[in-house]
């Protein structure tokens, strides 16, 4: 076969390029120690690593939201342990103070310490890791408590939050003739007070007329209209007769929490709005009376049913969103006062509800992981018999699933929706659902979680009203009263303080006894804190086993192994050099060397 000069070129610069393409993929390996540089190299491969590295990303990112847990719940650790300590102090000094060989000034210079300790628990309750308040819940740019006063009587009963300042406790004494009441919003009271212990006392009277509160020298108390009180003369200065009040130091919690509530009104189209703000453990009515003018000025009376019980609060009306204050907390009104009276009701333990082109009332019922998003699919009137049709999206409206339908035979009408239903109820004379009507059900949560793993989260932050308790705000309840308020640290400590402060013996013993309480409770949720940083250290020895694994399966596929990559280097090394040299050779040949 006769192969021509060009066809001679062409094959040795085929071989010399294909050699040398060879030869450099051999040193790209060596350079950066990867057999798979580039998808040609290995398209299964390729395919498999790059699974691997978004596995050992996620990883990562596993391992970081676990370091910062770890240092959120440390600090939450480190920071009770210190109130442990502080619980542990106030009992030794409660117990000397409720021995009888104490004087009256021993106990006034306790009191000085325990203000101080009570202080701490304050700044202890409020600590921030990185600018976040670790005990506040979701509202992590602020703290999560603030000092205020709170008002109990003789028999430890407590009555309500008191409003102003006052670095001493204050001591009231209604005075009058022995054996004798009087009751608030009937009788005019006479009554005298001190901040210094019963050294000194200041006198006032409480017009029957009203208001109904009580000047306590910057300090004031409000009493409910029908309160009754047991008069007892100046000269008399034994508490176990006649009726006593006590300002104490407390806290206030302001963070959010766990507890759900929504509102519903007896009238239809109502011009105002109510937000509850408290963790509501029972279902409150507020009556609210009509032509009020919000922010005018001028204080207005609603009344307050809980249980069958009702009385009337004076709203303070200074601002456009006054606050109604509750035992569980309180209600922010804003919109347009009632032209009339009407009623509506704080729902404890339902969801609140977002309410979009309709009138009825709605509220949620069940445990809902998110927003619950329900469309009204056919317009019906609620009751009517006509079923209702309608879609729910947990997406904000992304997707929806179409399809439901709820009896509609009597008010209220429940739809089913992921997580529990939504109940509808006539609202006064409207219950038209229209054909488009959406209402959104919009659970509160307090909670912080990151996932440490594939679908497994931890919470790292805590709610503080449930760790230290205090008032919620606009509480006229402390926490913890429907069920044991000695766990309250912050209503213990407080009455410990009035107590040293006014030399009372049994005070002090109740204090002990109630710190007791306080301070198991406390280690229940020291506990709850430990167990969560023992979880983050297991899940932390998973990831890091995992991650080695991972780390050693895309290691087999994705690198290069050195001691075949350098024989197969010196091979191609030799190979090219042949080539070189052979084509080298046959192109100096030619037919004038053989004549």
């Amino acid at each position: 076969m006769r192969v021509s000069l060009r066809n001679q070129y062409s094959d040795f610069l085929y071989n010399l390029q294909n050699t040398q393409s060879r030869l450099m993929d051999l040193n790209q390996q060596a350079s950066s120690q990867k057999r798979i540089n580039k998808p040609s190299d290995d398209a299964i491969g390729t395919a498999k690593v790059l699974n691997y590295r978004e596995s050992l990303s996620a990883i990562s990112q596993y391992q970081s939201n676990i370091d910062t847990a770890t240092g959120w719940l440390n600090l939450a650790d480190e920071s009770m342990l210190q109130v442990s300590t502080i619980l542990t102090s106030l009992k030794g000094l409660a117990e000397q103070g409720s021995t009888g060989t104490m004087t009256a000034s021993d106990r006034e210079a306790t009191a000085y310490q325990v203000r101080q300790l009570f202080s701490q628990l304050v700044g202890l309750s409020n600590t921030q890791f990185e600018g976040s308040s670790i005990f506040a819940g979701h509202k992590t740019d602020g703290n999560a408590f603030e000092e205020g006063l709170m008002v109990f009587d003789e028999d430890g009963n407590n009555l309500g939050q008191a409003t102003g300042m006052s670095s001493r406790s204050v001591l009231v004494q209604f005075v009058g003739t022995e054996g004798t009441t009087a009751t608030v919003g009937t009788d005019d009271i006479s009554y005298r007070y001190t901040a210094d212990g019963g050294t000194t006392w200041k006198t006032g009277t409480l017009s029957a007329s009203g208001p109904f509160k009580l000047d306590l020298g910057g300090v004031g108390v409000t009493l409910s209209e029908g309160y009754e009180v047991e008069l007892t003369p100046e000269t008399s200065e034994s508490r176990s007769s006649g009726s006593w009040l006590t300002v104490a130091p407390t806290a206030v919690y302001l963070g959010d929490h766990e507890t759900q509530a929504a509102v519903t009104f007896g009238a239809a189209n109502p011009t105002f709005s109510a937000l509850p703000l408290g963790g509501f453990s029972e279902d409150v009515q507020v009556a609210m009376p009509g032509g009020v003018t919000f922010g005018s000025g001028t204080d207005f009376d609603v009344g307050i049913t809980v249980g069958g019980e009702t009385w009337t609060v004076t709203v303070d009306n200074s601002t456009t969103t006054p606050l109604i204050q509750t035992p569980y907390g309180g209600v922010r009104l804003s919109g347009a006062a009632p032209g009339a009276a009407q009623t509506f009701t704080v729902l404890a333990g339902a969801t609140g509800v977002q309410s979009f082109g309709s009138d009825v009332n709605a509220a949620g019922r069940g445990v809902f992981a998110g927003d619950v998003t329900v469309r009204i699919d056919t317009g019906a009137n609620i009751g009517s018999g006509s079923a209702i049709e309608y879609s729910w999206s947990t997406d904000g409206g992304v997707s929806w699933s179409s399809g439901h339908t709820a009896p509609n035979t009597a008010s209220p009408a429940e739809l089913l929706v992921p997580g529990g239903t939504l109940v509808l109820s006539e609202r006064g004379a409207s219950s038209s659902l229209a054909q488009g009507a959406q209402f959104t059900i919009h659970p509160q949560t307090a909670s912080h979680e990151l996932e440490i793993s594939a679908g497994e989260y931890v919470q790292i932050n805590n709610v503080g009203s449930e760790i230290f308790g205090g008032y919620h705000y606009g509480g006229s309840k402390p926490v913890f009263s429907d069920s044991e308020e000695s766990k309250n640290i912050f209503v213990t400590v407080g009455k410990l303080v009035a107590a040293l402060e006014n030399n009372d013996q049994q005070g002090c013993a109740d204090a002990l006894e109630d710190l007791q309480t306080s301070q198991e409770y406390f280690s229940t949720q020291l506990a709850s804190v430990g167990a969560r940083e023992n979880r983050l250290e297991v899940a932390g020895t998973v990831l890091s086993g995992l991650k080695l694994n991972e780390t050693e399966r895309m290691s087999e596929i994705e690198d290069v192994d050195l001691a075949t990559l350098l024989t197969d280097l010196a091979n191609q090394q030799l190979a090219y050099e042949t080539v070189l040299k052979s084509s080298s050779m046959i192109m100096k040949m030619s037919l004038v060397n053989y004549l």
